[in-house]
């Protein structure tokens, strides 16, 4: 009777949970708790649901599903770890980790290198395993399995070394090409293991074979990573790749045509200008050091020429986003709104880059901030729907990504919008979200940005004001005083690293404080934690 009255205590909820004895979130047509660790959900019996739509995860015959990713000869020699681990790659992973700009090296490219290629096998394989981990980290699966899997991704990870070890003596065409393959794997693997600084040093590894081989080419559509016609798109797809996880990519780019022809043509371009901003951004930092002597009206003009892209860009956008079809919410609807995005956080930066040290220049962008903050909360209401939820993550634990999301500008708006009611609306959303998206961890963002709210606000506001005033009534204005500067954040290499947050704020004595915070992860707690403060002032 015993195991009949504990039964009995899930009473609802899908088949897979009550055989699992854990609560379901009973979300349909799958729930998200298997949905997030890639069980397959069982569904509500009479009630519906279930089904592996969602990750499309094969439960029948795997090998004949999984050789129309891999070749066959493959499917059939790796153990049954191995495939598990294909499986997830090829129905959960190439879903995921893009985002919604996904493109052919997922979809083709990489499905192809792993079934001719050990190193690029082996990196997949380790990827795969690292994904399905992390899922696991937010289950109830104990500590042993969870070094278990450890083991076996660091594995992996070394036969994909050892078998690139050929490829780095031989230097041909073939083998550079399946070392930058092997390379994205090893990235994004660092960056679901939370080793953030290893990932990077991979990244510029790769960045500096490219460059070595003239890869960064104006053209979009026409890259070769070598001195001859590239006979087919492989390498266009692997130089994406890369510039997609690289932020510095200054040089000019193509002019913008009045239609894109694809989302992924609107995102590229895209790219490329706030590429360009971040580069007019790091003139402008290097100004204001006495060494070095830059030409104020040559930053004037950049700024104007990166205003005029942004709005040609904005027009050829909004030319492309007429043709979607307005009956039905598709991938490109979510992808066009997220492009819209960052082309506003693209205008305000270009439009504060010449005025570094006047923080409150950005007051004049309240409505923009309040319309990024709108459109994702726009985001997170699609990201109910059905059809859409593969390729959203809002509280998918399991679903980092790699490539554009919602951290990076939520991020920005906290920052640099001192309205009190939209960065703790941000703050709220922020608190509700779990995943990653490439570097940026959501709860270490959170407790950066709840440190960064604590040290401007202070008791400037009073919450109980703030809180009931109406949109249109006149609010106090965060003085300039209490505004911080060049915030700055080194992430740590794991999690039992440290994350710095670095930053300065100039009194009305004109004096300058630098401020230190120390982030370190509790992991009894699973939250980041702020050491004892750190501030040092100086006269400016």
């Amino acid at each position: 009777m015993a195991p009949r009255a504990v039964r009995s205590k899930v009473k609802s909820g899908c088949r897979t949970c009550k055989t699992r004895k854990v609560k379901c979130d009973e979300g349909k047509p799958v729930c998200l708790r298997c949905h997030s660790t890639g069980r397959v959900c069982e569904g509500y019996g009479i009630w519906g649901g279930g089904g592996n739509d969602y990750g499309r995860r094969p439960t029948g015959s795997s090998a004949r599903s999984l050789m129309s990713f891999y070749a066959p000869k493959l499917v059939q020699t790796v153990s049954k770890e191995e495939t598990r681990c294909l499986e997830w790659f090829a129905y959960r992973s190439v879903l995921k980790l893009p985002g919604v700009f996904r493109f052919e090296f997922w979809d083709k490219l990489i499905f192809q290198a792993a079934s001719t290629e050990p190193a690029v096998l082996h990196a997949i394989i380790a990827l795969s395993s690292a994904h399905r981990r992390e899922g696991l980290c937010f289950d109830t699966t104990p500590d042993a399995a969870l070094d278990e899997q450890e083991h076996f991704v660091l594995k992996h990870y070394t036969d994909a070394i050892t078998h690139l070890q050929s490829h780095f003596t031989s230097k041909t065409n073939r083998s550079i090409r399946v070392a930058l393959i092997t390379c994205l794997m090893f990235i994004i693997m660092e960056y679901l293991r939370g080793n953030f600084l290893t990932g990077y040093n991979h990244l510029q590894n790769g960045l500096r074979v490219l460059n070595e081989f003239s890869a960064r080419s104006n053209a979009i559509d026409r890259y070769s990573l070598f001195q001859e016609p590239c006979c087919d798109s492989a390498d266009a797809w692997i130089i994406q790749a890369f510039i997609r996880l690289d932020e510095d990519c200054s040089h000019d780019g193509p002019a913008i045509p009045p239609i894109f022809q694809s989302v992924n043509q609107g995102r590229q371009l895209l790219d490329r200008i706030i590429s360009q901003t971040f580069y007019l951004h790091h003139q402008c930092c290097r100004q204001t050091q006495p060494s070095n002597k830059v030409d104020p009206q040559g930053l004037l003009s950049r700024q104007r020429n990166l205003s005029v892209k942004l709005d040609s860009w904005y027009n050829a956008f909004k030319a492309s986003r007429a043709g979607l079809p307005k009956s039905k919410i598709t991938q490109n609807t979510v992808a066009y709104i997220i492009l819209e995005i960052y082309h506003t956080v693209a205008k305000i930066m270009t439009d504060t880059c010449l005025r570094l040290e006047d923080e409150m220049r950005y007051d004049i962008h309240t409505d923009a901030f309040e319309f990024i903050l709108g459109q994702l909360n726009h985001l997170r209401d699609l990201s109910l729907s059905p059809p859409l939820a593969p390729v959203f993550h809002f509280s998918d634990t399991s679903s980092s990504i790699i490539d554009l999301g919602a951290i990076l500008a939520l991020y920005y708006v906290a920052l640099k919008c001192r309205a009190h009611s939209i960065r703790h609306k941000v703050l709220n959303f922020l608190t509700t979200i779990t995943h990653k998206e490439g570097i940026w961890s959501s709860q270490l963002v959170t407790r950066v940005i709840q440190e960064v709210i604590t040290i401007e606000e202070g008791n400037f506001y009073d919450e109980s004001v703030a809180a009931k005033s109406d949109k249109g009534e006149q609010r106090a204005v965060l003085p300039a005083c209490h505004r911080l500067h060049d915030i700055e954040v080194l992430p740590p290499d794991g999690y039992e690293g440290t994350a710095i947050l670095r930053c300065k704020r100039k009194s009305d004595d004109n004096n300058w404080e630098m401020i230190t915070r120390e982030l370190v992860y509790d992991m009894k707690n699973r939250r980041w934690i702020i050491k004892p403060e750190k501030t040092i002032r100086f006269h400016c």
